[in-house]
């Protein structure tokens, strides 16, 4: 209705007004590289164009530019597609930490390791020494993964368990359940993060594990939301323990497009010392 068409505009007014501010500063780079054209030094050091860029330069086999509403749902998707999945992810593990403090305390442990007594922000090389950090949120989205299910229409016929399944059928993939395979997660409903150490994911199958989707329409952001998640879990446990007296069977699902906890996340945040301290 009329709520859902002012809510459009607003988040479209913020999409469009990112689209024109690339335009302008893409006009300036082609005025000031006419200008400076004869400058050897230009072209050496060519910057890495961001998704936008490339779809504002991006033409069709008849060399037509891609339409401004076809750029602007994509703009929609990147600005606003992650900000729900990443959110909830984050929610599920700062639950699961809190209510296992011995996995929460090896994290506490890798994070002294890599940061110390500094207070410097975070960088890059802080975060590929996470590697615990990261398979606590790769068993988190194992457990909970934010979208918990989804479509795929079918190229060519397959058989499943003797049965044939015909091409061009729809068929729907349910992540939450493929992770609870016990023949690929022994003891399914475990958090145990040590499942995602190399040499426990050696042989493993490669689509036992979705989180993301898989395949060429696999989730287009997987790599920075993982990052995302371990910026701000590294972030908020740097500083404080997080305790909580929520049951796990207290939490409550809604499995929407998002699997949400249906009564919310609750914790109580204690400051920690620092680790000479």
């Amino acid at each position: 209705g009329r709520q859902n068409y002012m809510n459009l505009k607003i988040l479209h007014s913020f999409t469009e007004k990112v689209i024109e501010e690339k335009l302008c500063k893409i006009k300036q780079q082609e005025q000031y590289q006419n200008g400076a054209a004869s400058n050897d030094h230009l072209g050496k050091n060519k910057e890495r164009k961001a998704f936008l860029d490339i779809l504002l330069n991006a033409r069709d086999e008849d060399g037509k530019k891609l339409s401004y509403i076809g750029i602007r749902e994509e703009v929609d998707t990147f600005m606003f597609e992650g900000h729900d999945t990443t959110a909830v992810a984050l929610s599920w593990t700062i639950h699961l930490l809190a209510s296992h403090p011995e996995i929460q305390r090896k994290v506490h442990s890798e994070l002294d390791e890599v940061f110390g007594d500094s207070d410097h922000h975070i960088t890059m090389e802080d975060l590929k020494k996470l590697r615990y950090l990261e398979c606590v949120i790769k068993e988190a989205l194992r457990l909970f993964p934010s979208v918990p299910l989804f479509a795929r229409t079918l190229n060519e016929e397959c058989y499943i368990r003797g049965y044939k399944i015909p091409k061009g059928t729809d068929i729907i993939i349910l992540p939450y359940a493929l992770h609870r395979d016990p023949d690929n997660f022994p003891e399914p409903e475990k958090f145990r993060p040590e499942r995602f150490f190399p040499e426990n994911s050696a042989g493993r199958h490669p689509y036992s594990y979705i989180p993301f989707s898989a395949g060429p329409r696999n989730c287009i952001g997987q790599r920075f939301a993982l990052l995302e998640e371990k910026t701000v879990l590294a972030t908020i446990l740097r500083h404080f323990w997080i305790e909580t007296k929520q049951k796990y069977e207290d939490v409550g699902m809604v499995a929407e497009l998002i699997l949400r906890p249906s009564k919310g996340i609750w914790i109580q945040l204690k400051k920690r010392p620092t680790p000479s301290s």
